[in-house]
């Protein structure tokens, strides 16, 4: 069982934050696969979790840079909120990788994975992403 179903993360009014959201539940899924074998000894799946932890960084980064560009086009009133919000998460994020390459502490790696990052998804995109792409698509 993936530690998240698709179907949890809702559905938003734009296909490529939808896209986008797909792709980053697989990658987390795909860690916390990777987390569970290593915490079993599997030194094979613990050697896969850095490039793994870094693809996940850089595809927020990506993800962020297109929601944030498409906020700009159409003057998103709360765009800075919204922005703000992601450079949080990437610094986050950043934390944790670095945290991760100099400790290889992967309990709280495991514990970052499995709930901080779920949790906060869901809620980003309950409220953040869906009202974005809700305005977003009306001005099309």
């Amino acid at each position: 069982m993936p530690l998240i179903e698709e179907d949890v993360i809702p559905a938003v009014a734009l296909d490529f934050m939808n896209d986008d959201h797909a792709e980053a539940i697989e990658q987390i899924n795909q860690l916390d696969t990777l987390l569970v074998q290593a915490q079993a000894g599997d030194t094979a799946a613990r050697h896969q979790i850095s490039p793994l932890l870094q693809a996940i960084y850089q595809h927020s980064v990506e993800h962020f840079s297109r929601e944030e560009a498409e906020m700009v086009r159409v003057s998103f009133p709360p765009y800075s909120c919204h922005k703000g919000e992601h450079e949080r998460v990437l610094s986050e994020l950043q934390t944790v990788l670095n945290s991760w390459q100099e400790t290889a502490d992967i309990t709280a790696l495991a514990h970052y994975i499995q709930h901080t990052l779920p949790q906060w998804l869901r809620a980003h995109v309950e409220t953040m992403d869906t009202v974005t792409a809700m305005f977003i698509r009306a001005q099309q």
